[in-house]
């Protein structure tokens, strides 16, 4: 047997009260390095360094464009503590 774990919860909350500027709270107990946003889609967001999310800290990102909820999807990535990567599709 394998000491690994079978599931991972998603650490983040999206915020979408303040559009068109979105947030990513990290609402794990861990801080969440290399952590990098994209999307795929006719939205834009500028461009970025990957950065450093602390347990209940907040990326906000600003996003445009025409009905995102339609075509637009928000990819984020990012590394925890034990340099395992990670990525999760989010939608408006």
């Amino acid at each position: 047997m394998s000491d690994v774990p079978l599931a991972y919860p998603v650490p983040w909350l999206f915020i979408r009260d303040h559009a068109p500027t979105y947030g990513l709270k990290n609402a794990s107990l861990e801080t969440l390095r290399h952590v990098s946003f994209s999307l795929v889609g006719p939205g834009s967001l500028p461009a970025h360094f990957p950065m450093t999310v602390n347990a209940g800290d907040t990326a906000w990102l600003p996003i445009e464009g025409d009905d995102l909820a339609r075509s637009t999807t928000l990819v984020v990535r990012w590394r925890r503590q034990n340099d395992d990567e990670y990525l999760w599709r989010c939608v408006f």
